[in-house]
C-alpha cells in the first residue's frame, strides 16, 4: 500500500476547526477559546471555525449529516490546509455514511483528533491517507496551566515536518481531570505521576517496521461488531496495531475479549507488533475498583493472557504516551514506524 502523506503546514496556514463528535465547545466556551488561542499563539496557525464547531450537543446529535458536511467542505476548500477536531464523543460513526470519498481522496490534508475520532481515522486509512491520531482543541491545546512541552514538540513535528522521527517516553504523565465548569482551572496544572518507561514484551531483540493502524480500543471494538468500515483484512498484513482506552475505563475482561476477538478473526496473525498506551485509570475523581495501579497492571495482563491463549507471540510495547493521558505522542495513522528491539527505539517515518 502506498499511503498519501498530506503536505506539512507553514505558519499562517488556515486550519479548519470542526466538531465531528460532541458539542463540548458549546457547553464550555472558555475552555475552547483557550485552545484556539494556543493554536494561534504557539503554532501561528489561523483557525477557521466551521458551522458545527460551536453547535450544541443536541444539534450535533440530531444532525450527523451537518457534521459530515463540515468535513467534506474542509477537505474541498483549497484555502484550508489541515483539520483539527475540537474533542471526541461517542457517536461519530453516524457521520461516516455522509462523507464524500471522492472529495476527500482528491484533497488529502492533515486531520488531527483522537478518541471517537478513531472513526474518521479508520475512514481515512481506508482511503490510504495518513492522519494524526492525537491532539484536540479542548484537551491538549487548552491544557490547564499551559500546554505541555512534550505535547507541543509532538504536535509541531506532526503538523510542520514531513516525518515525526524518533520518539521518547515522557518523564511524567497524568490521567487526572480538572472540572471544566470551574474557570479557575484554566490556569491550574493537573497532578502528574512518574512514567515507568516503556515495557517491552515478547521482543527478543527483534527489529521490525510496518504501517500503523488502530485507535481507541472501545471504538475499534464497536467496529469489529459492525464490520462496515473496517479494511479488508488482507490489507492489514504486516501492519502494527496501536491501541488505547478511554475514560470509560473498560474492564480487563473487556480488553481480553477485544484481543481474543482479533484472534478469532485471524487478525493477530497479521499484526507484526502492538503499541499500547498508558490507560486512563481515573475519570472526574472516579477510580476503578482496586485503584489506578491495579487497573493498569490488570489491563496489561489481560493483553498478555489473550496473546498467550491464542498462541500469538506478537511483540508488544506497553506504557506509551498517546491517547487519553497527557502528554501525548501524535501517532501517524497509516504512516510507517520502525522499532529497534535491540536499542529499544521507536521512529515514526
Amino acid at each position: 500500500m502506498k499511503f498519501q502523506q498530506p503536505s506539512p503546514l507553514k505558519p499562517g496556514d488556515k486550519v479548519a476547526i470542526v466538531s465531528p463528535s460532541s458539542g463540548m465547545p458549546f457547553l464550555f466556551p472558555w475552555v475552547y477559546e483557550q485552545g484556539i488561542k494556543r493554536l494561534r499563539d504557539i503554532f501561528e496557525l489561523e483557525p477557521i471555525e466551521f458551522p458545527t464547531a460551536l453547535q450544541s450537543p443536541e444539534y450535533l446529535s440530531n444532525h450527523p449529516q451537518a457534521r459530515a458536511e463540515d468535513i467534506n467542505k474542509a477537505f474541498a476548500d483549497p484555502s484550508i490546509k489541515a483539520i483539527i477536531a475540537t474533542i471526541g464523543g461517542n457517536d461519530q460513526i453516524r457521520i461516516l455514511p455522509y462523507l464524500d470519498k471522492q472529495v476527500i481522496s482528491a484533497n488529502p490534508k492533515i486531520f488531527m483528533g483522537y478518541s471517537d475520532c478513531t472513526n474518521l481515522h479508520l475512514f481515512l486509512w481506508n482511503l490510504e491517507i495518513i492522519s494524526c491520531y492525537g491532539g484536540a482543541i479542548m484537551t491538549q491545546f487548552a491544557m490547564g496551566g499551559g500546554m505541555q512541552q512534550y505535547t507541543i514538540h509532538s504536535i509541531r513535528k506532526a503538523l510542520f515536518d514531513s516525518h515525526i522521527g524518533e520518539v521518547q517516553p515522557a518523564l511524567e504523565y497524568s490521567d487526572a481531570d480538572l472540572d471544566w465548569g470551574e474557570k479557575a482551572n484554566l490556569s491550574k496544572k493537573r497532578p502528574m505521576y512518574p512514567c515507568s518507561g516503556w515495557i517491552w514484551h515478547n521482543w527478543n531483540n527483534k527489529s521490525i517496521s510496518g504501517s500503523l493502524w488502530g485507535g481507541c480500543l472501545e471504538v475499534l471494538d464497536f467496529h469489529l461488531s459492525v464490520r462496515r468500515y473496517l479494511p479488508d483484512f488482507e490489507r492489514l498484513d504486516n501492519t502494527i496495531l496501536f491501541i488505547e482506552t478511554s475514560e470509560e475505563m473498560p474492564t480487563d475482561g473487556f480488553v481480553y475479549r477485544f484481543i481474543a476477538a482479533l484472534g478469532e478473526l485471524g487478525l493477530l496473525k497479521k499484526f507484526k507488533a502492538i503499541l499500547v498506551a498508558y490507560p486512563k485509570a481515573q475519570f472526574c475523581d472516579k477510580l476503578p475498583p482496586g485503584g489506578r495501579e491495579s487497573f493498569i497492571s490488570q489491563q496489561q495482563e489481560a493483553i498478555k493472557n489473550a496473546l498467550r491463549d491464542y498462541k500469538a507471540d506478537i511483540p508488544v510495547i506497553f506504557n506509551m504516551n498517546f491517547g487519553h493521558t497527557d502528554p501525548q505522542i501524535i501517532i501517524p495513522n497509516g504512516g510507517l514506524v520502525s522499532i529497534d528491539g535491540i536499542k529499544k527505539t521507536i521512529r515514526f517515518n
